[in-house]
């Protein structure tokens, strides 16, 4: 690829990148947030291009076709490269494969997609009460073949097979490349998601070979907000954060996704302040007298609920876990409009969690404090973000 281009060739790669990878200009300037009249996106789409990526030429390497359709792409496709599948939950950091129970249902997956391909996710059968006919995750899988138990953690397969439900089931895979979580705020349920793959008859047989989405259902993939998770055997995910899903699955600007692990940090928008309570004996985990006081997290977010969720995957089976005492979204209050609103509500929690003698700092976004000068924190975050001023 050349480092210039000729009279005309910016406009054409922009063209062939707006066509190829979202389908249009309209839907490449939904998804990067560019507020555009039609009759101006052309000549509007280089100096944001620019301002973005920092090249229309970086912009152009960003969605050279790889071995993988992009997420975006697989979308936008004609016909979308989405299916549905169910699972009895979305654990990918464990199980990084699509498995099916016999290789004719696999051929058939293959068959019908290509690398790349997205699949979106239901809790069925075993799954949580929380995640029962829920979209649950989106997972991207390749089509590289072969046995789950090449595909799994070693402890995960060791528990399958010894569950006498699942030993011997699904052992024909397709390999996963990334996954993606969807927060528990956005979940919402199979039948409203994809109304036309679960109809009369689908049901029978999704679980077990999966069913090509129409395009508008995949589509309903991009009103999903979602957080990107780690996969089984795959380049391990730093700093995760949740966000819209139009932005987690657009292309990196930070370069090529498959020359360094995913990194996702939570997009611009509205946010949630919360505070997480560490349930468990806080002596023992202090090592000396708490003296009643608790510990506690005091962060936002777009969804604290998943933040909740990440620290308690951090944690080894314990006698401790995380759970959240306050957020906005739990007792119904409007997320704050920008994060600028929530830091600065943030700030000011943390500032009354410090107070002497009623509580103390145990370094970044943790602390130790009375429960009631937990309440006072609580409301005076939520009093300085709602007065926040630019």
């Amino acid at each position: 690829m050349t480092d210039a281009y000729t009279q005309g060739g910016d406009a054409q790669a922009i063209q062939r990148v707006a066509h190829s990878f979202y389908g249009s200009f309209r839907n490449m300037f939904d998804v990067h947030g560019w507020d555009v009249p039609g009759n101006k996106m052309m000549i509007s789409a280089p100096s944001l291009i620019v301002s973005s990526y920092g090249s229309i030429k970086r912009f152009e390497e960003l969605h050279e076709p790889g071995e993988l359709m992009s997420p975006m792409q697989a979308i936008y496709s004609d016909p979308p490269n989405v299916w549905l599948t169910s699972f009895y939950g979305f654990r990918p950091e464990e199980w990084g494969l699509l498995g099916f129970a016999d290789d004719s249902r696999r051929r058939g997956f293959i068959e019908g997609s290509k690398p790349g391909v997205l699949v979106v996710v239901y809790g069925a059968g075993e799954a949580s009460k929380n995640e029962l006919h829920k979209i649950i995750g989106v997972q991207q899988c390749s089509h590289q073949t072969g046995h789950t138990s090449s595909f799994m953690s070693p402890a995960a397969w060791k528990a399958k097979e010894l569950d006498p439900n699942r030993k011997g089931r699904w052992n024909f895979a397709v390999k996963a490349t990334r996954a993606w979580r969807v927060t528990p705020e956005s979940r919402v349920d199979v039948r409203e998601f994809a109304p036309r793959a679960t109809a009369s008859g689908a049901w029978q047989h999704i679980g077990s070979r999966g069913e090509p989405l129409t395009r508008q259902e995949a589509l309903n993939v991009l009103k999903l907000d979602l957080q990107e998770v780690q996969v089984y055997g795959e380049n391990p995910i730093f700093g995760s954060q949740p966000g819209s899903a139009k932005e987690i699955l657009a292309p990196s600007r930070g370069g090529p996704v498959s020359q360094s692990p995913f990194v996702t940090r939570e997009s611009e928008g509205p946010k949630h302040l919360y505070v997480l309570r560490l349930v468990g004996d806080t002596n023992a985990f202090l090592g000396e007298e708490s003296n009643g006081q608790i510990v506690v997290k005091a962060g936002f977010s777009r969804s604290p609920q998943t933040r909740c969720d990440d620290h308690n995957r951090a944690l080894p089976k314990c006698a401790f876990r995380w759970e959240i005492l306050w957020s906005g979204q739990s007792v119904g209050y409007e997320p704050y409009p920008s994060s600028d609103h929530a830091k600065a509500g943030e700030r000011a929690m943390q500032q009354v969690l410090c107070t002497p003698k009623r509580g103390c700092s145990l370094g970044g976004e943790f602390f130790l404090a009375e429960q009631a000068l937990i309440a006072e924190a609580w409301d005076k975050g939520n009093f300085v973000a709602k007065n926040y001023k630019n």
